[in-house]
């Protein structure tokens, strides 16, 4: 996929084509995805991705600098979600370590929590692991699509904990934030009024602690006639997880996309039930890396 800037590329799809005007927001979302919108354009050559991903995964990262906080260190493959853990078949896993990253929840969430006075940075992990699974292989051939991206990040002590609260403090002031952008309606392209709003959708279901995010994105009402201009409200979920010290970010895409009334499932697709269960294993898996473990 070569321009896979999620939240952008779904409204396009969702909404016909409304656009973001903030040039901010744009890059706020597109920051995220970058990694992920590499290894979709690099797909014919998976494979040596993959392979290469495998081998610095063997090779591990760099020990932290002097003066690291004590404790565990590098996180271990086997506390990352399997494919047979995926309520839906998969295709080549995608994965890579990292330092001194930054937790990354939801980019256009810390673009409006920065406009609510909530903090400008994100924290920074001590170490990262994260990995990108993509749709099976279709013939005839098609652009292959993402069906989950995991990041688990492990922090210093104590800060896992304070990181799940506060980030229930940005929800909480994120309810109902609006931008301006252009849709296209009867009457051609015009000007209109996006309400974004994010809220906790469910919690405690696995791990220490556990966040279902949920981001709702619709068109405001028309001034003119009052209706909204007749396209569907856009919705996002994401999972937030944490054992000990570790905190995970799932993101489902493709046929793990729940955004349905009343938790229903298209063919092809899952439940809502069945992706907390996935978290709920995810937690699981987090334990032999955690400090404290479980």
């Amino acid at each position: 996929m070569p321009d896979d800037v999620a939240l952008v590329e779904l409204l396009h799809q969702d909404l016909r084509n409304v656009t973001w005007p903030e040039p901010e927001v744009i890059r706020a979302t597109a920051r995220r995805r970058s990694r992920r919108s590499a290894a979709l354009a690099a797909a014919s050559v998976v494979v040596v991705a993959a392979l290469t991903a495998t081998l610095v995964d063997r090779a591990g990262a760099p020990p932290p600098a002097a003066g690291a906080v004590d404790g565990r260190g590098e996180i271990a493959a086997e506390a990352m979600l399997e494919p047979a853990d995926i309520p839906v078949s998969t295709g080549e896993r995608l994965s890579e370590t990292g330092l001194d990253e930054p937790v990354r929840v939801d980019d256009l969430l810390q673009v409006c929590a920065r406009e609510q006075g909530r903090p400008a940075e994100e924290p920074r992990s001590r170490y990262s692991r994260s990995q990108t699974l993509l749709e099976p292989p279709t013939e005839p051939a098609t652009t292959i699509g993402t069906v989950l991206t995991q990041d688990v990040y492990r922090m210093a002590p104590g800060a896992a904990g304070r990181f799940v609260a506060d980030l229930e403090g940005t929800v909480a002031a994120c309810g109902a934030w609006r931008t301006t952008g252009q849709v296209y309606t009867e009457r051609g392209m015009t000007g209109a009024e996006v309400v974004h709003r994010w809220y906790v959708a469910a919690s405690g279901f696995a791990g220490d602690e556990a966040l279902l995010l949920r981001h709702e994105a619709s068109v405001a009402a028309d001034e003119a006639n009052g209706r909204p201009p007749g396209y569907a409200p856009l919705f996002e979920d994401r999972f937030v997880v944490r054992v000990g010290d570790l905190v995970t970010v799932l993101i489902p895409a493709g046929r793990l996309r729940t955004d349905l009334p009343m938790g229903q499932a298209p063919e092809g697709r899952v439940t809502e039930e069945q992706v907390r269960q996935m978290a709920r294993v995810a937690a699981e898996r987090m334990c032999v890396a955690a400090n404290p473990g479980c």
